[in-house]
């Protein structure tokens, strides 16, 4: 059982020190330090840089489980995405962090690992803990999440290919068009033996694939040998042997389009290997516009995807969400450009 301070007696720093421990010391109720840290607006500027001052010299550490039940939510927002541990994702995540930074909200990541069964699971152990918002970043279906979205007492926000499911509070991205576009640009620079390189497991990429097919019918060039790839994770490694294998199956390949940076590289660094010649002989494109891509020899033609916008607008919309502010548009289609670099012609 933990001890209360007695007057005089110097608190103990961390978990041991309570809220009305705070409050003594700085001389207030431990409403008003409470109503302080929810929303640090309401207090005075020199009040609220002692609260926090003391609240950092004791090491006062919320509740947020009690905040939670003392009021509509814990102060979380949780993001549900399907990898934390991808380059891709570090943008979105910045955009996201960059808007709650001066707000009273905590951030809180959860990743699906793109196990779809998880998803659902994932959304359900978020609500049960009362968080302000949530944040889909990336669901590969909606059947099961539905359900909970539509009876969930907080608002929650979604990054999707913009043929899924929801309506509202959605940043989105035409993954299709992001297919067809960069197929389009390559047969414009003369090149035609056109290979896609990495199928991926995901609806996005799936959708890109679905672009990358209909652009080479339309051109009456389409070849199913020259689609290659699987359901592991992009990787420079991989792209190499992807590659390699696109080889020895379609020897006549000019050109590929590869589903992210780090397999493109891989592409080239084979290309190295080989003595194929890039961009004169062969063409590549990657996906994302890691950072990466500005610097390798040469450097990559790629997709860009402005992911800390994409990031920071769902964020905003989450919040005016949360706050009851009125929005500009429900849902916003973020776009992409195409990057023409050194790795083409």
């Amino acid at each position: 059982m933990r001890k209360s301070v007695e007057p005089g007696q110097k608190p103990t720093r961390g978990a041991h020190v309570k809220l009305s421990d705070v409050a003594k010391k700085v001389g207030v109720s431990p409403i008003t330090i409470s109503r302080a840290l929810r929303n640090p607006e309401i207090v005075s500027e020199d009040l609220r840089e002692t609260i926090l001052r003391v609240v950092e010299e004791m090491g006062y550490i919320p509740n947020l489980a009690a905040r939670a039940l003392a009021g509509r939510h814990n102060g979380i927002v949780g993001v549900l995405t399907p990898a934390l541990h991808q380059y891709g994702f570090t943008g979105l995540m910045t955009g996201i962090e960059d808007r709650f930074r001066s707000t009273e909200f905590t951030v809180q990541y959860s990743s699906t690992l793109h196990h779809v069964e998880g998803e659902a699971g994932l959304l359900k152990s978020f609500l049960t803990q009362k968080p302000a918002g949530v944040i889909i970043a990336g669901a590969e279906s909606y059947r099961n999440l539905l359900p909970l979205i539509e009876g969930a007492p907080c608002p929650i926000a979604h990054i999707t290919d913009l043929s899924q499911e929801p309506q509202k509070l959605v940043v989105g991205l035409d993954h299709y068009a992001a297919g067809v576009e960069p197929t389009r640009f390559l047969l414009s620079r003369g090149y035609g033996r056109i290979g896609f390189v990495g199928r991926g497991g995901d609806v996005r990429s799936r959708r890109r694939l679905e672009g990358y097919q209909a652009a080479m019918r339309e051109a009456g060039r389409f070849d199913e040998d020259l689609v290659i790839g699987g359901d592991a994770a992009s990787r420079i490694g991989l792209g190499r042997e992807l590659f390699s294998r696109l080889l020895q199956r379609v020897p006549d390949v000019d050109a590929v389009y590869a589903q992210s940076d780090e397999l493109a590289l891989g592409v080239l660094i084979e290309c190295k290997e080989r003595g194929i010649r890039v961009p004169e002989d062969f063409g590549i494109c990657g996906f994302n516009n890691l950072e990466f891509s500005a610097f390798t020899q040469p450097t990559l033609t790629t997709v860009y995807i402005p992911r800390h916008d994409i990031g920071y607008r769902v964020a905003d919309m989450l919040l005016r969400a949360i706050r009851d502010e009125p929005l500009d548009e429900d849902k916003v289609n973020i776009g992409f450009s195409i990057i023409p670099r050194g790795s083409t012609r």
